[in-house]
């Protein structure tokens, strides 16, 4: 692996409803590995957005070898109880939607202005999508991954009985239509990362493309999650966090194991390798 071009993806944490032994096998086996170049954690850093858990999510991920990245999740504006720019500030950044760049990548970070109800979670406004968009298309010579709380709609599936799913209405980005007619719009725009739904690393769209509009597809990965698994977090889940490779032209992923110090297959492979 190729530790450089790597990104280690960091699922929910929720920081005040975690069971620190589940933190602490992800950190305890992080440090038998590479160097990553970042760890992008992708949501839901706190259980109800409260100050004394971003203590503590700061804590934990500063522990980490390399610099850290988080992006804005619901329960890190529960409730309204802060703004999103209240989050942004007290992870040191302007606003919940940033960029960060490296030479041959570019990972813009974007998230919704409050907690909507159930039925508008993960809504984009106006302003962001021009925002967003503006951030892919001054950078034509870069290749773009989205971060956002919130997976594409119909991408990352499973048995909606047990598990949380991109189809359910509180579980996708949105305006759908408009956020994939503007990555449409874009070549570059290569590739979606997203969390929220808590899924196991084998639920099917996992990794997976989203049809765009005049029929070219992106990327979609999910970063599953560490506070567990499924609708009922459990103690006997596994932790489990992704390793993404960047190339040019492809992706790799990988799967970890932090309780068994191991990597894991998906599909019999222990790498899946997407274009991108």
């Amino acid at each position: 692996m190729d530790w450089q071009r790597t990104i280690h993806c960091i699922g929910d944490l929720h920081a005040g409803g975690i069971k620190r032994p589940r933190v602490s096998a992800m950190l305890d086996d992080v440090k038998t590995l590479g160097t990553p170049a970042i760890h992008l954690q992708i949501g839901d850093s706190t259980e109800r957005g409260l100050p004394e858990e971003d203590v503590l999510a700061k804590r934990w991920l500063g522990r980490l070898p390399a610099r850290h990245y988080t992006v804005l999740g619901n329960h890190d504006v529960l409730h309204n109880k802060r703004t999103a720019k209240q989050w942004a500030a007290a992870y040191g950044n302007e606003s919940q939607s940033y960029v960060i760049d490296f030479p041959t990548l570019r990972i813009v970070a974007v998230g919704p202005d409050r907690d909507y109800p159930a039925e508008r979670s993960g809504t984009l406004s106006d302003r962001t999508l021009e925002w967003l968009e503006a951030r892919i298309r001054n950078a034509p010579d870069k290749t773009c991954w989205v971060a956002c709380h919130w997976p594409l709609k119909h991408t990352v599936m499973g048995d909606s009985s047990k598990l949380y799913t991109s189809a359910m209405q509180s579980f996708h980005a949105k305006p759908d239509d408009r956020i994939r007619a503007l990555l449409a719009k874009y070549p570059n725009a290569k590739a979606w990362l997203s969390g929220h739904t808590h899924s196991p690393i084998d639920a099917p769209g996992l990794v997976t493309r989203a049809a765009l509009p005049g029929g070219r597809k992106i990327v979609t990965v999910n970063f599953s999650a560490i506070v567990g698994v499924g609708k009922i977090r459990d103690a006997s889940d596994p932790v489990r966090s992704l390793y993404l490779t960047h190339f040019p032209g492809r992706m790799e992923v990988r799967f970890r194991d932090h309780g068994q110090r191991s990597w894991k297959q998906v599909g019999g492979r222990r790498v899946i390798t997407v274009e991108v």
